[in-house]
């Protein structure tokens, strides 16, 4: 499976050599759509307007029209020169598609100077669908994406939970400021491509136990400085309900302190599955929280390995500011262990929702594109530069190896920068395939015989292009706004960025200075889906009537299409609490097949029997949220599937 290398498994390097050699792929992802028509007509395309409530003194929109044209790099304008009382101004863009729920809603701005959290406090992003208003995110709660160009544009952004064809930027006023934004255009881009169904267990249980939980503190030095470290309601992590949570207290400044919370799986977990924790804090956390965090898995209760801190474990962002920690398991597990350290000066809460062990292709894009040839070129496969007058002795060495198709750990490009030298280098790889907008794009590297932390990502700079040359460039992004995906093996880390925009290549740009990269290693650019949420439905492999069990692990996509290439076409989606759905197959089904609703826990909800290519679906008592629409045949093992988006 092409995933595998993307894990500690690096053995099959080989192996995987041989089944990418020549491949060209596309990263799998949904259609995205932008603020872009040929010729836009105003209040169609875009409209101008202004907050109901305050005076607004000096406020202007010009050119309008630019946001919503098909050059994505000319602008309107928004001045908002004094806002009194809640005035302002406002943009709205049509988009040449509908984004769906989970899609990345936003738009790029340019500010002429850093975005800071003042300016940010003055925007309100809004979305619709066909006129009628679907959410409203303040730009404080937004998340600002990667600086994309030269001249301080930015993306600002949030994953919607409904449907939008419309993207509104509301420019308030502060008192004795000018704020004026550019808006380059809206854009609508796949979040995630999101799993359907995946084989693994959480810590629930209908009927939760003490047994089911331990909780444990400790101290190296007396007690009393541990005073407030502890676990509240831990029981939360153990029932049914996954929005509730408990809460792990340690306290500031004492390193000695410890708190832990182990939970029980319902079921065990096989070696290769990710194990982790759900967490969250109700903010956005620090990275460096996980210098203070412990995993360790046990089965029936024996220990069977731990990771902790930063260049272990993988922090990864999901909706309502909840994160998921994890590794990837070699042994067996069916309980997991969250355990927090304290870190000087810093008081630590963190909300615990539940443990779980889940197959790792729930977690990754099975069909990422890499730069993977057979034997690539410089100039059509690679290109490479250097700048730095004062980088005497810098160099590279065994370009190629960062475009070839080989992915043993001993197969990689060489940069080496002497100590103190203040040059840069740029390794630009072509992707295999195309890059979608919505994928991440990145590189696997290495940094002399050190862990990458956080720090050192000031020192790199990632950058896409299109075109079969390279020669237009898309978007970039450095320091903060990288994403670090985590350890691989042997050092080996992957670091990327979400895009917005199509692309083909992928750059590489490294800084030195006081020796951070003396000698740089990559290993090979990618795109790839970005991680999903959690699936849909998780439990237990599916068993035939033969007991013969099933991964069911495939993606699928809007279309709803299954590996056996059986679609289901769901209307409408989403869909109201008190409406029917409809649910049509493109053939005949086998006699005796079904239509099932499965709920995020994976319990079954409704069952239709089908005697035609339509059902429908009644969803009384179906509260808001995300269901699995699923078809299985008579023996109960699963066709196709779709997902099922629940609103009020």
């Amino acid at each position: 499976m092409v995933h595998s290398l993307r894990f500690p498994f690096r053995t099959l390097g080989a192996c995987l050599g041989l089944l990418l050699a020549g491949q060209a792929a596309s990263a799998q992802n949904g259609p995205s759509y932008y603020s872009a028509f040929d010729e836009p007509v105003v209040s169609r395309d875009y409209q101008v307007g202004a907050t109901d409530t305050g005076l607004c003194l000096g406020c202007v929109v010009a050119n309008p029209d630019r946001a919503a044209d098909a050059n994505l790099n000319n602008y309107a304008i928004l001045q908002n020169t004094l806002g009194v009382a809640g005035g302002g101004v406002s943009l709205t863009l049509r988009l040449n598609g509908a984004g769906l729920n989970n899609y990345r809603a936003g738009v790029v701005v340019s500010t002429g100077s850093l975005l800071n959290a003042t300016v940010l406090s003055t925007i309100t992003l809004r979305t619709s669908l066909n006129g009628i208003p679907q959410q409203e995110v303040q730009g404080t709660d937004a998340l600002v994406s990667t600086r994309l160009l030269s001249d301080s544009r930015y993306g600002i952004e949030f994953v919607a939970t409904k449907a939008f064809d419309k993207v509104e930027i509301v420019v308030g006023g502060v008192l004795n400021a000018i704020n004026t934004v550019r808006v380059l255009y809206a854009y609508g881009v796949p979040a995630a491509a999101q799993l359907d169904r995946a084989v693994g267990y959480l810590s629930r249980s209908a009927q939760p136990a003490s047994g089911d939980y331990v909780v444990t503190s400790g101290s190296n030095g007396p007690i009393a400085l541990c005073l407030g470290s502890g676990v509240q309601n831990p029981e939360n992590t153990v029932d049914t309900d996954l929005e509730n949570y408990a809460t792990l207290n340690t306290v500031a400044g004492v390193n000695g302190c410890s708190t832990a919370l182990k939970v029980k799986l319902d079921g065990t977990a096989l070696a290769g599955y990710q194990a982790g924790f759900v967490v969250g804090n109700g903010s956005l956390l620090d990275l460096n929280v996980l210098d203070g965090i412990q995993l360790t898995t046990y089965l029936n209760g024996a220990v069977q390995e731990s990771r902790q801190g930063a260049d272990l474990l993988q922090l990864t962002l999901l909706a309502d500011n909840r994160y998921y920690v994890s590794f990837r398991s070699t042994q067996s597990f069916n309980q997991v262990e969250l355990k927090l350290g304290a870190l000087a000066s810093v008081l630590n809460t963190v909300r615990a929702y539940y443990g779980f062990g889940i197959e790792a292709a729930a977690f990754r894009d099975v069909t990422p594109v890499l730069s993977n040839f057979a034997a690539p070129q410089r100039g059509t496969e690679y290109q490479e530069s250097a700048s730095g007058l004062l980088c005497l002795g810098c160099g590279s060495s065994n370009t190629a190896k960062a475009a070839d198709n080989v992915f043993a750990p001993g197969n990689y490009a060489s940069v080496r920068f002497p100590v103190l030298a203040l040059g840069s280098y740029k390794l630009k790889l072509r992707l295999n395939g195309a890059g979608k907008a919505g994928n991440r794009a990145g590189v696997v590297l290495r940094t002399s015989t050190d862990l990458l932390r956080t720090t050192l990502l000031q020192n790199i700079r990632l950058t896409t292009y299109a075109g079969s040359t390279g020669s237009q460039l898309v978007e970039t992004a450095s320091g903060s706004s990288l994403l670090d995906l985590g350890l691989i093996s042997d050092n080996r880390r992957e670091i990327a960025f979400l895009t917005k925009q199509d692309f083909d290549w992928v750059e590489v740009e490294i800084t030195g200075g006081v020796g951070l990269f003396s000698d740089a290693r990559i290993y090979y650019a990618f795109a790839e889906d970005p991680n999903p949420s959690f699936p849909a439905v998780v439990g237990p492999p599916i068993t035939d009537g033969g007991g013969e069990s099933e991964a069911r692990t495939s993606r699928t996509g809007s279309n709803g299409l299954s590996a056996s290439g059986v679609g289901l076409e769901v209307y409408p989606n989403p869909a109201g609490g008190n409406q029917k759905v409809e649910v049509n197959l493109p053939v005949l089904p086998a006699a005796g097949s079904a239509i099932k609703i499965y709920s995020i826990l994976g319990q079954q909800l409704q069952s239709v029997a089908l005697t035609g290519r339509t059902a429908i679906l009644p969803l009384t008592g179906l509260g808001a949220g995300l269901y699995s629409i699923v078809l299985v045949d008579a023996k109960g093992s699963r066709v196709a599937s779709q997902r099922l988006v629940v609103t009020q």
